[in-house]
């Protein structure tokens, strides 16, 4: 590659004026002729800035990334419930689209480990994991990307959904409509950031909301102490059985919870939406299939797998030191699990 002092004895000036040139320095006293020869010349020896060569050096080094993927879920536990693996298949879809190679973390007995000898320049984690899991993954490499928890803002970036947002939009709507008596199904206990139980935000969230317009009632809160088809299922139709006052409608944790409520409906001739209003959380594929399609609060998989790979090359390739928490909005889809209050 060219020199500055090369250029400059071609075209006939110094070697400061060269480099003032090429640098863009607006307060330079040259005229256009003599910025067009050392321009032309440049390029005719092929000469390049430290701007532009760091530019080509990180343009390399993408092309070169391999990011590590690790998943709280192993894909059999993750077909009880398909949001994680909605998750891992976007965060590969992106990763595919920015031509990065993506390389599988396993758990081992001595913390995790991947296939191969090359290094790995980053991690985005997907789901839960404790203090251990974490220590482990930062022996591999420190630029962590927590996708759906946030274990410790001061040193990790992550990726979170606002459950308040989503929540009191779900809520809105259902009083928009009319309904007072509003009812929750889903698990109170939840795994926190460090894959520890504590209280769920959907149930807290709720009853905050609840409890300030003063339509709180204990008796609509069902557990379904966990997050499956079969627990909304068999939760409800225990309410049912048990003569309760029915609420007119129901907040769901989650849609695949929705999806055994409404198994459950149905059985004891509880038409939906016109004896009861069912809204559920995440929107995966399957609740615009349901009978009737599910009302629910869309989670953006998309932008939450997009903002963790934004995250990561800002990580590796801007070398950004200081940790960044990222809260993805969640949007209210009506469907027809949802109707107004008939008197």
């Amino acid at each position: 590659m060219a020199t500055l002092k090369q250029i400059a004895d071609e075209v006939g000036v110094s070697v400061g004026t060269v480099s003032r040139v090429l640098n863009n320095d607006t307060t330079i006293s040259v005229s256009d002729e003599t910025k067009i020869k050392i321009f032309n010349v440049a390029e005719e020896m092929q000469y390049k800035t430290l701007k532009q060569r760091k530019i080509d050096s990180k343009s390399k080094l993408i092309n070169k990334l391999r990011v590590g993927v690790v998943e709280m879920y192993e894909p059999s536990e993750q077909l009880e419930d398909p949001y994680y693996l909605l998750l891992r298949s976007v965060v590969d879809k992106e990763c595919f689209e920015h031509e990065i190679e993506v390389v599988n973390l396993y758990k081992s007995e001595k913390g995790y480990k991947f296939i191969g000898n090359d290094p790995i320049n980053g991690i985005i984690a997907i789901g839960k994991f404790t203090d251990k899991q974490i220590c482990n993954l930062k022996n591999i490499n420190d630029n962590i990307v927590f996708l759906d928890s946030s274990p410790d803002d001061m040193n990790y970036d992550s990726v979170k959904i606002n459950f308040k947002l989503g929540t009191e939009m779900a809520l809105d709507y259902l009083i928009k409509l009319g309904h007072k008596n509003i009812g929750y199904i889903g698990s109170f206990y939840t795994l926190d950031d460090y894959k520890e139980k504590s209280f769920d935000k959907r149930i807290e969230c709720y009853k905050n909301y609840m409890i300030q317009r003063r339509l709180y009632n204990e008796d609509y809160i069902l557990d379904t102490k966990d997050v499956t088809s079969t627990s909304g299922y068999i939760t409800t139709k225990a309410f049912i059985e048990s003569k309760k006052e029915m609420p007119t409608a129901f907040f769901v944790g989650t849609d695949t919870i929705a999806t055994g409520v409404l198994r459950a409906l149905y059985e004891a001739n509880l038409r939906v939406p016109d004896d009861v209003n069912i809204i559920g959380f995440n929107d995966v594929i399957a609740s615009q299939h349901t009978i009737p399609p599910l009302t629910t609060v869309r989670v953006h998989i998309e932008n939450l797998a997009s903002a963790s790979i934004d995250l990561i090359l800002e990580r590796i390739i801007k070398e950004r030191k200081y940790s960044k928490k990222v809260i993805i909005p969640s949007e209210l889809v009506i469907r027809k699990s949802t109707s107004e209050v008939i008197n």
